[in-house]
């Protein structure tokens, strides 16, 4: 098993994958998040998963930063399944999943889109992490399509440009 603290300390980039309610107290758990970049995954959802218990004036992220200082924090990957992240980003046909990225810090939001790219993914800059705001909502559609439509959890929304 690795140690959370060790690899936190050896990490330039720490990921909160956990529960939206269970971030804060996990991030504090590995110690002095100084100058790390923390990407926030999460979603503030109620329990049946058909809402969000954070929106409008603040997100999660948001809350995350603030319980976390010293650290940079970006919302990134949210509106991707679990499944989708382990299984591909590629849909066929040259499409492929977009990961928004929201975060104040210009070298955190670049540290992040050259993870969400080495593992295959388009990107787009979605502004400031106040954005998170708008990121965490459209999470929450996806899950209603994927979950209440009966779309499945093999589904993403993605932003195409003309050109």
């Amino acid at each position: 098993a690795v140690n959370p603290e060790r690899a936190a300390d050896q990490a330039e980039v720490v990921i909160v994958a956990t529960a939206y309610d269970d971030a804060v107290n996990a991030l504090r758990s590995v110690g002095d998040l100084r100058g790390k970049v923390v990407i926030d995954i999460t979603n503030p959802l109620t329990p049946d998963y058909m809402g969000l218990t954070v929106g409008h004036e603040t997100s999660a992220a948001e809350e995350i930063a603030r319980a976390v200082p010293d650290a940079d924090v970006v919302k990134a990957f949210n509106t991707v399944f679990a499944q989708v992240l382990t299984e591909g980003s590629d849909f066929g046909d040259g499409r492929k999943v977009t990961v928004l990225i929201a975060g104040d810090s210009e070298q955190a939001k670049e540290k992040t889109r050259a993870v969400a790219e080495s593992m295959g993914f388009e990107t787009i800059d979605a502004g400031g992490l106040k954005n998170a705001r708008y990121l965490e909502p459209v999470a929450g559609l996806n899950i209603y399509l994927g979950y209440g439509a009966g779309l499945g959890t093999h589904i993403a929304p993605t932003w195409m440009q003309a050109t």
